[in-house]
């Protein structure tokens, strides 16, 4: 299993974050994502077949800017 941080922008409010949490975590191989707003990234847990690039693009889909 891998945990990996990724900064964004754009996520402001709890709904935001919630929204995103949720997604991220009914994607398969996902375990365990948070938003910290106050430092503007996210935290995910996850592994084969989930990878750092199609969880970028879920949060880029989703309407947020994937800063690194």
């Amino acid at each position: 299993m891998q945990q990996k941080i990724v900064y964004t922008s754009g996520i402001k409010t709890t709904e935001q974050a919630n929204k995103m949490e949720t997604i991220l975590k009914e994607m398969i191989g996902v375990y365990d994502a948070n938003v910290d707003l106050s430092n503007g990234h996210i935290s995910v847990e996850f592994e084969t077949p989930a990878n750092l690039n199609s969880i970028e693009k879920e949060i880029y889909d989703s309407g947020f800017k994937v800063l690194y």
